[in-house]
């Protein structure tokens, strides 16, 4: 008990550290998107496209907290302008050699994008519920699917639904997480039912790997639950941002430590020559850290206010 208290302790101030310095950061940032190119008011989001320069970012709302979803420089593609993309690529520390992956979530299409150019005969799903997002990835963000890689407008959890309703469902290798709205991910995307429907369809030695946000209160919540359906989840901790990502993998996949993920890494990247430093994200993996013990498992009827409530304030007084 006493060891798990030290490591909680340890690994909250770190976080506290690392968020303390990338605030100024994203603060600079946000100021500097640029111009707004093109907008358009969907059913579910303001879609905004900036850009500065040959920096194009798509953010979803105007207010300056909002995260940027995509980024992309227009004269070196393979760059990865935002932490997270580079790092959705430590799946394939667990599976090296896709057949078929799934996205949730398409935002400019970076992901599903540089997997198309490393793995040309990969087949691809990718799901977005908002019919105005893949027609903006094409025009401004060098999405473009093709009769292997198949954009899907639907809400992510029932496309897993309908996948699992075929006579013989898909299995994926590697499914990345990474719908967000405005603010978060939506919840119904984030429990313990919904993750028992995506074992449904991955591969017994694939893997999920789903973005989230380490600096956020729920990371905990999410952790535990990741956990809870799949009975082991590592993290990998972004060093320039507060993404985290969550890597739980099949049955008969395997987790790692770091070095094994190093060694991965070097084979890897000698095989794609990759454009970003793999090696980089694997030594990015926090293989002791866990959930806060505190957290609760996110389930459908539990909303994450439910688990929020419970926790005590981080307020020294009684001034809102």
């Amino acid at each position: 008990m006493k060891n798990r208290l030290s490591k909680t302790v340890l690994t909250s101030l770190l976080l506290a550290v690392v968020s303390a310095l990338f605030a100024p950061r994203a603060a600079a940032f946000e100021t500097n998107l640029g111009n707004i190119i093109h907008e358009r008011n969907s059913l579910y989001s303001n879609i905004l496209v900036y850009q500065n320069g040959p920096v194009i970012s798509l953010r979803f709302g105007k207010r300056p907290s909002l995260a940027v979803q995509s980024q992309i420089h227009e004269d070196n593609p393979r760059l990865h302008m935002l932490e997270y993309s580079k790092m959705t690529f430590s799946g394939l520390l667990y599976v090296s050699d896709p057949n078929r992956v799934l996205v949730l979530g398409l935002g400019g299409g970076v992901i599903p994008r540089e997997m198309r150019h490393y793995f040309p005969d990969l087949e691809i799903d990718v799901v977005d519920i908002d019919a105005s997002i893949p027609p903006i990835a094409t025009r401004f963000f060098g999405f473009k699917p093709d009769s292997k890689m198949k954009v899907h407008v639907d809400d992510g959890r029932m496309f897993v639904k309908k996948q699992m309703r075929l006579k013989s469902p898909p299995k994926y290798d590697i499914v990345v997480l990474d719908a967000f709205n405005g603010d978060y991910i939506p919840f119904h995307l984030m429990t313990r039912e919904f993750l028992e429907e995506l074992k449904g369809v991955l591969s017994d030695d694939g893997v999920v790997v789903a973005n989230v946000f380490f600096t956020s209160r729920l990371f905990d919540a999410e952790f535990k639950t990741f956990l809870d359906v799949f009975g082991r989840s590592q993290a990998y901790f972004g060093v320039e941002s507060g993404n985290a990502i969550l890597v739980s993998p099949g049955p008969k996949g395997s987790v790692l430590t770091v070095q094994e993920a190093v060694e991965r890494s070097a084979r890897v990247k000698q095989k794609l020559g990759l454009s970003f430093d793999l090696t980089q994200i694997a030594r990015m993996l926090a293989p002791d850290v866990k959930p806060d013990p505190r957290a609760q498992v996110l389930k459908d009827d539990v909303a994450p206010v439910n688990w929020l409530s419970t926790q005590e304030s981080s307020r020294t007084n009684s001034t809102p």
